[in-house]
């Protein structure tokens, strides 16, 4: 026979929503509720979490616009045409122009003109540097068919044929570097997880050997009626549990919120050259991983630590 909805368990009734309040609504167990293994060290842990998501958040953001950037450099080409005493400047355009159009895999090509040039210029040379009187090159934008590229090596040799001074840059050499800096913020963001992943383990440690410690008296009596080291371990795990997604939850809030007031700032910072903004809206469930992560950690250094300690203590 069922057993009837008013017989049930609080949290049985409630479903999910019991069952995440039962993990993060602390509960009895052999470890106390305050002291090094309470309040603060929820607040280290979210100290720890509010780091790691920070890390986290700015190397998936990083390595979002750098595959961005080279996306958009893999279909893209420049001429530059410099300034030659052997033909004017509009026969030397004329000259690269004509090549382009005759070469299968271009998509488009278009001239830049004066503004496009103050554009391009300004952010190195300040404003209102960038005088008509400068001399400049002419450049050529131009777009390719990703489907079927041309051939670049004789792209280049064509174009530097047909006029003096030009002369057809593929942005290889950006492309590199803007791996190479993706690569590098990666393995700083990963050195760094590092070390806050061995910085948790580290106090998670110490907090569950002063929490048996302080409480000796109540292992041995559980230890007299027949407790297992087993069902010690596990209700100082289930005990961590709570601590890690506490934490975690904090942190990934306060991550969260810096995250938000940097892209709601409006202003954008660089790093190794790649632009950096406010994480974007579809990295932001990525962050969840963190939370988990350290209640994980927690309970794994918590179910190692209990076993080793019983061992000393007994």
């Amino acid at each position: 026979m069922a057993e009837k909805p008013e017989n049930l368990d609080p949290m049985e009734r409630r479903g999910l929503s019991g069952l995440l309040a039962s993990l993060l609504v602390e509960t009895r167990s052999v470890m106390p509720a305050a002291g090094a293994t309470g309040v603060s060290l929820v607040l280290v842990i979210a100290a720890m979490c509010f780091l790691a998501s920070l890390t986290f958040g700015a190397a998936l953001s990083v390595g979002r616009a750098a595959d961005s950037w080279t996306s958009e450099l893999a279909g893209a080409l420049t001429v530059e045409i410099k300034p030659s005493p052997d033909m004017d400047k509009d026969s030397q355009l004329d000259a690269v122009m004509s090549v382009l159009a005759k070469t299968p895999g271009i998509k488009t090509a278009r001239p830049l003109d004066q503004e496009d040039m103050r554009a391009l210029l300004e952010p190195w040379l300040g404003q209102g540097n960038v005088t008509d009187d400068l001399p400049l090159p002419t450049l050529i934008a131009v777009e390719i068919d990703m489907q079927s590229p041309p051939d670049m090596a004789g792209l280049a040799f064509q174009i530097a044929a047909s006029a003096p001074g030009a002369l057809l840059d593929t942005h290889r050499q950006w492309q590199a570097q803007l791996l190479q800096a993706a690569r590098t913020v990666a393995w700083l963001a990963y050195g760094v997880l590092a070390i806050v992943a061995a910085t948790t383990i580290a106090i998670v440690t110490f907090a569950t050997r002063a929490g048996l410690s302080a409480n000796r008296e109540v292992v041995e009596v559980l230890h007299l009626i027949g407790a297992k080291d087993r069902f010690i371990a596990r209700e100082v795990q289930r005990h961590f549990l709570h601590l890690g997604l506490r934490g975690g939850l904090i942190g990934l809030a306060l991550s969260a919120l810096t995250f938000l007031a940097a892209g709601f700032s409006g202003q954008s910072e660089s790093l190794f050259l790649v632009p950096v903004w406010g994480l974007p809206a579809e990295l932001y469930p990525w962050l969840l991983l963190v939370p988990l992560a350290a209640s994980l950690v927690a309970v794994l250094t918590a179910r190692v630590t209990v076993f080793r300690t019983l061992e000393q203590m007994l």
